[in-house]
């Protein structure tokens, strides 16, 4: 009965259906191909996608890694600073404590240099004083040797005036045995009564004084 109806349709509207049919066929044809294409695209984005995942959860890992790793590093470096401070506190304070004793250590020079300066200053003194004392035992000396040279000198003059005295009162006929206490003649010092013991002649008073200056002398010096 259809065919029979499209047999009575004109030729130009069986071939216009054709057309569309055959028409329609091609654009499902070129639609499903188009689809066919979007889908393999899509599977590939969806597999590069899916690539990237893989790779961004692999860099996210990877950073979280880091993140860890810095995060550790970090609180390493937050030790060795607090370590670093106390450090730091402990090295301020031997400092301080070192400068104390630098200060003590120069007070300590200066007090030995003020020492050493004293000790400098005495010794020249010293040395001073004892240059005085050898210029003087030196003049003492010299001084020694005139008065000994002196004395000898006075000892032989006695000597001389003894053996004079001696000569001249030898002829002179004995003299009484009573003599006045005015006429005793002086007492010499025991060394020259010691040298004669028998006669003993009358010094001139200015020999006398002389020797009795010289034993004052020698007494001070000596004592």
């Amino acid at each position: 009965m259809g065919l029979e109806n499209m047999r009575r349709w004109p030729m130009y509207i069986v071939f216009a259906v054709c057309f569309l049919l055959t028409l329609s066929l091609f654009n499902s044809w070129s639609m499903e191909t188009e689809l066919q294409n979007k889908l393999t695209e899509l599977s590939t984005q969806l597999q590069e996608c899916s690539k990237h995942q893989t790779t961004c959860m692999e860099d996210s890992l990877r950073h979280i890694q880091q993140k860890d790793s810095f995060n550790s590093k970090i609180n390493d470096l937050e030790n060795q600073k607090i370590q670093l401070s106390n450090d730091l506190l402990d090295y301020k304070d031997k400092m301080s404590k070192s400068e104390t004793k630098i200060n003590r250590t120069l007070v300590d020079v200066e007090l030995c240099k003020t020492e050493l300066q004293s000790l400098q200053n005495l010794q020249l003194s010293k040395s001073a004083t004892l240059e005085t004392l050898r210029l003087e035992k030196e003049t003492l000396t010299s001084q020694l040797e005139e008065r000994k040279q002196k004395v000898e000198e006075l000892e032989k003059e006695i000597l001389r005036l003894k053996s004079s005295m001696t000569t001249k009162s030898a002829p002179n006929p004995p003299a009484p045995s009573k003599v006045t206490p005015a006429a005793q003649p002086p007492k010499l010092s025991s060394s020259l009564n010691a040298l004669n013991p028998v006669n003993e002649p009358v010094l001139e008073d200015n020999a006398k004084e002389e020797i009795e200056d010289a034993n004052v002398d020698f007494d001070q010096q000596f004592q």
